[in-house]
């Protein structure tokens, strides 16, 4: 789309107001509304922003060092590809931007800048990258402002019992869940109850990489604030509570010839129909699992719903069709032979997750990295079996010594990850729970 069809899109659908945004580390949108004319010398522009946005946690802590730089401005850049109508809010749009320097060159810390890198490493090899997300999360019957008044924990779900995938649960949601399917009917594919009382999952229809992250991170906005406006509350924390089921976020990705449109992951000469391009890509995802982890899964919260036999794919271990393991491989026709990763939950950053997963696969195809035999039944309880690390703490530290994943994603991503972790670890080191008040406070 070029600025003539941006503005024939705004004043055939009466827009007054344009949000413009682009997401921090930890997926959290930031930007601007703009009137419309301010939109337009945006574009021209660009938007000035404190830096301090990518280098904070989701709600808004001071990094040490931070102010050493003097906090300088970046840029947002609009993309106008990715205007949309924002029905959700009235007469709005919605547009997502890239984080640039100075220079006018996209900053390292950008998170979509980076897997726009890596979508590009993968074309240089006349390929095409396909992803399709799928992701959870639960509407409770609380307002947010509720919540926002201090009350977190008297908390109750929306029914008393488990109803995956039932057409009856569902009926009770669809006031809002109607809505996000007409907002998004050309991306979802489907929605259903989860494993989780008031849980839901919606299946996003597959793109290339950056247009499925845009989907997504647009996706939960939209959720959220339709959530809002009818009174309840929308969660897409990785375990809101350690009695209910946990919100996953699993990434389906494979590659195709560009020129032919052809799978460059499905071979039927190949052991379990995998070409060796594929075995070579999920080595490489396997071979940097341990310290990738902190990008599927970037704060404390995130590894509570790290837990055997819980749908969570925790050890490092692949298998044919078998939700037990952490790498699931989808074999049985050419269109639809993917991998899916099930280690996120629905908290990560799709941009970062998407760059890590892409990176990894590629440093395996280049390195020509050979494939471990794949698990067998459940996975979970594989002889010998190692898992991805189990706390925000022992993955920092993972991410922070492990040379291979700067091969994989930027270094200075890394770095940036590995502090802001640091930082989120430290707040919850050193703060006193309701529980060991529950705990100790009397008995000992």
């Amino acid at each position: 789309m070029d600025i003539r069809g941006v503005k024939e899109v705004i004043e055939a659908n009466g827009i007054k107001t344009v949000i413009v945004g682009g997401t921090d580390p930890g997926g959290v949108m930031r930007g601007k509304r703009l009137p419309v004319p301010y939109f337009y010398s945006a574009l021209e522009h660009g938007l000035n922003f404190a830096m301090f946005i990518l280098r904070t946690t989701p709600v808004d802590d001071v990094l040490p060092g931070l102010f050493d730089g003097g906090v300088p401005d970046i840029k947002g850049v609009p993309d106008i590809s990715t205007l949309r109508l924002a029905p959700w809010e009235e007469n709005a749009a919605i547009v997502l931007m890239d984080w640039h320097g100075p220079d006018g060159e996209p900053l390292a810390l950008c998170p979509r800048s980076e897997l726009k890198r890596q979508v590009a490493r993968v074309r240089e090899k006349g390929l095409e990258e396909v992803f399709a997300l799928e992701f959870e999360f639960f509407l409770m019957p609380k307002p947010i402002e509720e919540f926002r008044a201090g009350g977190w924990n008297d908390l109750t779900p929306p029914s008393q019992d488990i109803h995956c995938y039932s057409i009856y649960e569902g009926h009770f949601s669809e006031p809002i869940v109607s809505k996000i399917r007409a907002y998004f009917e050309d991306e979802v594919e489907g929605c259903a109850p989860e494993w989780g009382q008031g849980q839901f999952e919606i299946n996003l229809r597959r793109s290339d990489a950056v247009a499925m992250a845009d989907t997504l991170v647009l996706f939960k906005i939209a959720v959220k604030q339709l959530a809002a406006q009818a009174g309840l509350s929308a969660t897409f924390m990785a375990k809101w509570h350690e009695d209910y089921s946990g919100n996953s976020g699993h990434i389906h990705q494979s590659l195709r010839q560009a020129e032919t449109g052809a799978s460059a992951f499905y071979d039927e000469s190949e052991p379990y129909r995998m070409s060796k391009l594929f075995q070579h890509y999920l080595a490489g995802q396997l071979d940097v699992m341990r310290p990738a982890t902190l990008f599927f899964a970037p704060f404390v919260n995130s590894y509570k719903r790290f837990q055997l036999d819980s749908f969570a794919g925790v050890t490092k271990t692949w298998a044919v069709d078998n939700r037990t393991a952490a790498l699931r491989v989808l074999n049985y026709e050419p269109s639809k032979c993917r991998l899916e990763n099930r280690i996120g939950g629905a908290d990560l950053n799709p941009y970062l997750a998407s760059a890590v997963s892409l990176g990894a696969g590629l440093r395996g195809i280049e390195q020509e990295l050979p494939l471990q035999p794949p698990g067998e039944g459940n996975c979970y309880h594989q002889p010998g079996v190692e898992t991805v690390p189990m706390s925000l703490t022992e993955a920092l530290r993972e991410a922070e010594a492990s040379a291979a994943l700067r091969e994989a994603i930027a270094p200075e991503l890394v770095d940036n990850m590995v502090d802001v972790a640091r930082f989120e670890t430290g707040v919850f080191d050193t703060r006193v729970t309701d529980l060991e008040r529950r705990r100790y406070f009397e008995m000992v």
